[in-house]
């Protein structure tokens, strides 16, 4: 602990430092960066609104390779693995906190070149051939419109280039049998056409091991691959077609039992197989023309993924003794459970047309935004679990499966409900969303130094879904549809030519759904949980400071912000044991403040800082039914597990950590020998929070924890050779990423680590 906060204390009084020494900074300034954030190019320091932009040599010299990754870069930004497998992002604490159903929508939505990706499993991707992203926080709901109330990632690839052949290609080794080979290549079809190939393979060993299986966890067998064609159609359009495929077979995560009694932190006692297996594919077409007034875009995509997991849901060996589970007495032990397996196919096209005005109306004052969206999303989705009913230490599967014992098997049929075979959790659902939404936003200048921008969404969603669950082998045919019209109103003030000053407010929209098990009134107890799920809403204001400092040789951005929320969408649990899925909160709020900070200490030293603090609460009374509470209750007892409910009115909200920082020290300079040389000192902090919003200390309070990353860069001018080498978590924290607590049994609560100290060294060639 000591060296954290060494180190910690070290990089504070860098900081420091800066603001003492700033004079004695020579002739660079900060790049400007452009960013697409209102669907036309503009610096970042131009907008009124908190947006990050992190460029490809950032990426590559910060080792982002996946969305996990962006919680160590961007300020507000907390991204957590569920399950191991579903990778939730949250954005100034608006993420999805309905991890457990498959129609819940996202609450930051993900862009791949401008077009938006529905399915959450897509988030699992490898970065690759990435240019820039771009991290818009805050509700996006005028140009992006829904699932968007936290905030945009737009990852924006490289382009085909009619420059010529050129390409570059890498391979990395380190700890843990690393062995991650990429290659990026562009090519000259003809004199109007380009295109890009891109692939890269991942193969690493698990940090993680389960003594009783064997098996070795959190490892990574990933492959992608990503073609692009471009072509000039003449007058000013352009044609750009691209395919990118993404594949996982993995043994599976690493969720230690909150009660697992195995004393290394790294190693877990499981008794079933762990695996996890997505592809994940998308097709898309980007039509753009210069029409003289305005640019017109009309962008396509087809998207399918394709996931299945096998788990062991009660994450403990068969005969585990039970030490601190409420309900449970001490000294018994744990029945066995298993999903095998889960399984999701998610089909989605998307069609969205926009027109973005080239030269201001109005003698030069007005600039101008239309656009219209439409989306169809289809999932089918099969969960089977398992639980050893019957307490033989044996699981009995339905006959006919690969894994099942002939002499000791069951056939599904008849009258009963599935729960009286060795089921756990059955469910077939086959849910579908259309929606559609119109938009449109300006920018008027009223004088030189001040602007006034305002937009409007319009949205139309609709849910069909068809539900077969454990309780009926007959479908329930569910729907529900949301419509809602948002928008935003910023004013935009220059408070001298390098200082812009804005105050926003700004409405998001996230469509509501339908349930797979849910409540019903004639038990024993009122539902808590029904068939459908309300629409969430939030309103927001943001007032924000980007300044450039000292002749461009700092830069500073400043967002305060606060968000009321209405309907805000939770994972909740029903008096029926069996029964729970999505629910709405009336009323939350929640407060923060951000800050970016760019400085050149000297031509070869450069300090980055980004920090953030939230504050958040429920701000309603409601009575919320905490499944840790009642797990000592079963059926017939519903009436019991209802009374067992608390009020959460002020209860800090899901996943929103009172402090996060990333401070970063580069210095860069030319050896003698002529090549180039970085190292790159960064400090990551993030601090507690919450898990769930029922705040458990049992289960949801996740500790803070701090990471030290080392990085040395060397580029070998002429030769186009270059050679890195990396220390992540250099300190080795054992810090918790995440918890998961099934919504129908707080013994299958795990905790997922982050990953421990890795050692890589990458050799890269240009060519």
């Amino acid at each position: 602990m000591t060296h954290n906060i060494f180190y910690k204390q070290a990089l504070l009084v860098f900081s420091f430092l800066f603001f003492m020494t700033y004079a004695f900074a020579q002739e660079n300034v900060i790049e400007e960066v452009f960013v697409t954030a209102e669907k036309r190019s503009e610096s970042v320091q131009d907008i009124s609104q908190a947006v990050t932009a992190i460029s490809g040599e950032d990426i590559e010299s910060k080792n982002i390779n996946s969305f996990v990754d962006l919680s160590a870069i961007v300020p507000g930004v907390t991204v957590s693995k569920n399950e191991g497998y579903k990778t939730v992002i949250s954005i100034r604490g608006v993420g999805n906190e309905t991890n457990q159903n498959a129609i819940a929508a996202p609450s930051v939505a993900f862009h791949m070149d401008g077009i938006f990706i529905a399915s959450p499993f897509s988030l699992q991707t490898d970065f690759i051939d990435v240019d820039r992203i771009e991290v818009l926080r805050g509700p996006q709901g005028t140009l992006f419109g829904q699932n968007s109330t936290g905030g945009v990632i737009n990852v924006i690839s490289k382009k085909p280039s009619m420059e010529g052949y050129f390409g570059k290609s890498d391979i990395t080794f380190g700890n843990y049998g690393l062995t991650k080979f990429r290659s990026s290549n562009n090519i000259v079809l003809n004199d109007s056409s380009a295109a890009r190939f891109s692939i890269s393979t991942v193969e690493r060993d698990g940090f993680s091991d389960n003594v009783v299986t064997g098996q070795d966890l959190d490892d990574d067998s990933n492959f992608s691959l990503r073609a692009d064609f471009l072509t000039d159609l003449g007058n000013d359009s352009s044609l750009r077609v691209f395919g990118q495929f993404f594949e996982i077979d993995r043994n599976g995560s690493a969720m230690k039992g909150i009660d697992d009694p195995t004393p290394n932190a790294r190693d877990l006692s499981q008794d079933s197989i762990s695996n996890h297996e997505l592809t994940s594919s998308v097709f898309a077409a980007i039509y753009e023309s210069d029409l003289g007034y305005a640019n017109l875009k009309i962008m396509a995509s087809i998207q399918e993924d394709d996931i299945s997991v096998t788990r062991d849901n009660d994450r403990h060996n068969y005969g585990d003794p039970v030490l601190a589970i409420p309900g449970l007495p001490m000294g018994s032990t744990y029945q066995r459970a298993e999903f095998r397996p889960e399984t999701s196919v998610v089909d989605t096209s998307t069609f969205e047309v926009n027109l973005v005005s080239n030269e201001p109306a109005m003698n030069g004052k007005l600039d101008w935004t239309l656009g219209a969206f439409y989306m169809e999303h289809e999932i089918e989705n099969h969960i089977r679990g398992y639980r050893d009913n019957d307490l033989d230490g044996e699981l009995q599967y339905v006959c006919g499966e690969s894994f099942a014992r002939d002499d000791y098997c069951f056939t599904v049929g008849g009258p009963d409900p599935w729960f009286f075979f060795e089921f756990d959790f059955v469910s077939d659902a086959f849910p579908k969303r259309e929606s559609f939404s119109v938009y449109g936003e300006t920018t008027y200048s009223i004088t030189d130094q001040f602007r006034i921008l305002s937009g409007i969404r319009y949205s139309d969603d609709e849910v069909n879904s068809c539900v077969k669950n454990f309780f009926s082998n007959t479908c329930d045919n569910l729907s529900g549809s949301s419509d809602k019209t948002t928008g935003k109103v910023a004013a935009e003030f220059d408070l001298d030519e390098d200082t812009l000053g804005y105050l926003s407010l700004s409405a998001g929209f996230k469509p509501g759904g339908t349930n797979l098990t849910y409540g019903f009134t004639d038990d024993n107890a009122p539902p808590l949980v029904f068939p459908n799920f309300e629409a969430e809403t939030v309103e927001s204001i943001e007032f924000g400071i980007k300044t450039d400092l000292y002749d461009g040789m700092a830069r500073a951005n400043i967002a305060i912000f606060s968000y009321d929320y209405e309907n805000l969408q939770f994972q909740a649990t029903d008096p029926d044991p069996y029964r729970g899925g999505v629910a709405n909160i009336p009323e939350s709020e929640m407060t923060g403040m951000e800050i970016e900070f760019t400085g050149l200490l000297s031509d070869e030293l450069t300090l980055d800082m980004n920090l953030a603090f939230l504050d958040s609460k429920v701000s309603s009374d409601y009575m919320a039914l905490d499944n840790v509470d009642a797990y000592q209750y079963f059926f017939g007892e519903e009436d019991l597990r209802y009374g067992l409910r608390k009020n959460i009115n002020g209860n800090e909200l899901a996943k929103t950590p009172e402090f996060t920082a990333d401070i970063t020290l580069t210095y860069e300079t030319v050896l003698k020998s002529g090549t180039q040389f970085s190292g790159i000192m960064q400090y990551v902090k993030r601090g507690e929070f919450q898990q769930r919003v029922n705040n458990n200390p049992i289960v949801d309070a996740i500790d803070a924890y701090d990471i030290l990353n080392l990085t040395a860069n060397f580029d070998f001018v002429g030769d186009k050779w270059g050679l890195d080498f990396m220390i992540l978590n250099a300190t080795d924290e054992d810090g918790v990423n995440s918890s998961m607590t099934d919504v129908f049994g707080v013994a299958a609560t795990g905790l997922e680590l982050i990953p421990p100290r890795q050692f890589m060294a990458r050799l890269s060639m240009s060519y």
